[in-house]
């Protein structure tokens, strides 16, 4: 039976997580392993806020880490990690905020400069929290110091969190709502940092754990994802070092054309030199000719594959010396639309897409991602009109203006639309090569020199 005092504080958690977070869930134990938590990204982070009193979770024994969070709730998660006096119980300082739950932190929030109404005097407690606003609250909340970027006003935030690996600036797509396990992570790190745990050096750092690490023999070609053995070809460059990161790229394959068949033709990584490590993953069935990267009736943010592209990066990153700012996919046809499908899902990941002749069937997206998109007027395979829409995806995505210039690379028709993040170019090719290698009349080519052109794309990056 629980006893007293144990019930006492079981009530007080309970009516102060109400409705910031959920119904809490009684536990007698002192760490808690939440059933949507366990193995998440943030799972540490997320354990870490719940000891120190600062998150809980629902009675079903989830903590939600993919649910947006709101103004309310951030204010909540802020003031509960960083202020050190008494909150206090204060009631009345929007029109919107009068004796709610959260009263009392938005109120002190304000109090302390943490935030502002907006023109109409209120404070808007269930709207969701974007991540520039959700960096800014953050941390400015804790003793840090922060750059003097002001264009855009959030820009020295996200260098904040990238210059000390909080999050990469590759990775952040400033309008994309935050969620709860992000904002776990986020209040995680400052805390470390102002409790000496671990502190910030101002030093981005883009290695993956398998740096130092001595490489598998033989090289992996083979992984089991989901209870499916998934093959691969892995293409690792001869001067590859241990201690020095390397590029990543992922090479898709369309319906028809098998791995080994694209990697004699796609010639990125010819281009390349042996300045990346290329995985060419085999869709299924591998034995064709209807190969595909998903299944019949998945959710378009669900891809069955994604998956497969989550595994191998997570493996190879453990195992190689892999620069995680530089993680690049290719495709072309059913592989272009997984990689243009995969740029959006995975767009906290990924750095930089080349895509020929492909869709796209996702716009929720995670990250701004360059892009190079090529697709032919005349495609009798794809349609052209399923091109624009992943061109369309990506100008949003990027957070583009719909003005063009000219653009490289030359002999495409290209035009790279202007205004986009900085770090996210997006270059649009409805280039005219309509044969294949052996002169036939085929709009749905892999236009001559396209490798090269994608290779020199992703390296104009840096």
């Amino acid at each position: 039976m629980m006893n007293r005092s144990k019930l006492k504080s079981t009530l007080t958690a309970f009516l102060v997580f109400l409705v910031t977070l959920g119904w809490p869930a009684e536990t007698g134990e002192a760490q808690v392993i939440f059933s949507d938590a366990e193995g998440y990204p943030y799972e540490e982070s997320i354990e870490f806020l719940y000891n120190r009193g600062v998150v809980q979770g629902y009675p079903d024994g989830s903590f939600g880490p993919d649910r947006e969070i709101n103004r309310a709730e951030i204010m909540k998660i802020i003031l509960e990690a960083s202020y050190e006096g008494e909150i206090g119980h204060r009631l009345n300082c929007f029109p919107d905020v009068r004796g709610d739950w959260y009263a009392k932190y938005v109120c002190l929030a304000k109090e302390e400069g943490i935030i502002e109404g907006y023109s109409d005097g209120r404070f808007r407690p269930d709207q969701n929290v974007n991540m520039a606003e959700a960096l800014k609250m953050g941390i400015e909340s804790f003793p840090v110091s922060v750059g003097s970027a002001s264009n855009p006003w959030y820009q020295k935030y996200i260098d904040f969190a990238h210059d000390n690996n909080i999050f990469s600036r590759y990775s952040v797509l400033p309008q994309k709502n935050m969620t709860r396990g992000e904002m776990a992570y986020l209040i995680h790190q400052l805390m470390l940092d102002k409790e000496n745990i671990k502190k910030f050096t101002g030093v981005h750092d883009s290695r993956s754990p398998g740096c130092g690490k001595t490489p598998p023999a033989p090289t992996p070609t083979s992984s089991v994802v989901d209870g499916l053995i998934r093959h691969y070809i892995t293409v690792i460059p001869s001067g590859y070092k241990k201690d020095i990161p390397i590029d990543l790229v992922f090479a898709f394959h369309g319906r028809t054309n098998p791995n080994t068949m694209v990697r004699t033709y796609y010639n990125v990584e010819e281009a390349s030199k042996g300045k990346a490590i290329f995985i060419y993953p085999a869709g299924l069935p591998e034995a064709g000719p209807s190969r595909s990267w998903s299944n019949p009736g998945d959710r378009s943010d669900q891809l069955r594959d994604f998956e497969l592209f989550d595994q191998l990066l997570e493996e190879f990153s453990n195992n190689y010396c892999i620069d995680t700012d530089h993680v690049y996919v290719v495709g072309h046809s059913l592989g272009a639309w997984f990689t243009n499908s995969l740029s959006c899902a995975r767009g906290n990941v990924i750095r930089a897409i080349g895509s020929v002749g492909g869709g796209t069937t996702i716009n929720n997206c995670t990250g701004p991602v360059a892009a190079l998109v090529m697709h032919n007027p005349k495609d009798n395979l794809t349609a052209f009109s399923q091109g624009e829409m992943a061109r369309n995806q990506l100008v949003s995505q990027n957070q583009c203006s719909l003005n063009t210039v000219a653009s490289a690379p030359n002999g495409y028709n290209c035009v790279a639309y202007q205004n986009c993040n900085t770090i996210a170019p997006t270059v649009w090719c409805p280039h005219n090569d309509d044969t294949e290698y052996g002169g036939a009349y085929y709009p749905h080519t892999w236009p001559d020199g396209a490798g090269a052109a994608i290779w020199q794309f992703f390296e104009s990056l840096d």
